[in-house]
């Protein structure tokens, strides 16, 4: 058996933490460490937590004072000790297989990938299937540039990675949290591990991804600071990489423009396309008009 570490950050989740742990301890691989991380919450996750560690011996319980989900995560993982590492956010679930399907493709290729990901469905809180209007994308193979330049994400909890390479890339930038940027985590940690090699899809939704109502115009003004601090950061990371990629990569961070504007938030919805014009307007404005037809 290979063991996988499962990594659950969880703040004031009490609400479906439950469910998110039944589906990991129903994998039909079942050689698995598990962490939740208490990341200060103030309802009953950590009971809720403490209670599926006293009946399931795989599953330990990390308690800290709240700082966000990267620095959850990277408790975590500077303790994870299996040759694997997946991610699950404290409200989404997996399929059942969803463990021992990935670790089959890992198995599989010739060349190891830096990360295999699975399909989703977007479901609500009960637990109904909602429509998903983006399909899933196989990135599959040396795929850097295109994930770049299509801001290609496929959801945290979807994802596996070798956790030597995952530690030696310290996980989850938290000085996006610092910058109050915080959003881009995953699509840069996803990034990061898609430099050092080949990706492989599982092309299965083998995850639940719940969708919940929030204050999205807020949301989606962050987000796109903090994928454009991404892909920066990401440029000076990999001088290679040609600069029409991120141009492009940029120019189609103005769909949050679009979902600002139906929300209300107009101001941050114009400064947001001016930036992007300004800087490249080529692109910009060819994304504006796929967007608008």
């Amino acid at each position: 058996m290979t063991r996988v570490s499962v990594i659950v950050p969880a703040y004031n989740s009490e609400a479906t933490l439950q469910p998110t742990l039944n589906s990991i301890c129903a994998q039909t691989h079942d050689d698995l460490e598990v962490f939740v991380v208490d990341d200060g919450s103030t309802d009953q996750t950590l009971s809720i937590a403490q209670h599926f560690s006293g009946q399931d011996s795989r599953i330990q319980v990390l308690s800290k004072e709240n700082g966000g989900v990267a620095s959850a995560r990277n408790t975590a993982l500077a303790a994870a000790t299996g040759a694997y590492v997946a991610w699950i956010d404290a409200d989404d679930i997996w399929h059942p297989t969803k463990i021992a399907r990935q670790l089959k493709i890992f198995d599989q290729e010739t060349i190891k990938p830096s990360f295999v990901y699975t399909g989703y469905r977007l479901i609500a809180g009960d637990d109904r299937i909602l429509p998903n209007f983006r399909p899933l994308t196989d990135v599959s193979g040396h795929t850097i540039c295109r994930q770049i330049a299509t801001n290609f994400f496929s959801n945290v909890s979807s994802v596996m990675a070798p956790l030597d390479l995952a530690q030696r890339l310290g996980g989850h930038d938290m000085r996006l949290r610092q910058w109050g940027m915080e959003g881009a985590e995953d699509f840069l940690l996803q990034l990061r591990l898609s430099l050092v090699g080949p990706v492989a899809c599982c092309r299965e939704a083998l995850v639940g991804y719940r969708m919940h109502d929030v204050n999205m115009s807020l949301a989606h003004a962050r987000a796109s600071r903090s994928n454009l601090k991404a892909l920066e950061l990401i440029k000076n990371e990999a001088p290679a990489i040609p600069e029409w990629v991120f141009r492009i990569g940029r120019a189609r961070v103005v769909g949050y423009a679009a979902h600002m504007m139906r929300e209300g938030n107009y101001s941050s919805a114009l400064n947001l396309v001016v930036n992007l014009i300004r800087k490249q307007p080529h692109e910009t404005l060819i994304v504006i008009g796929m967007i608008a037809a």
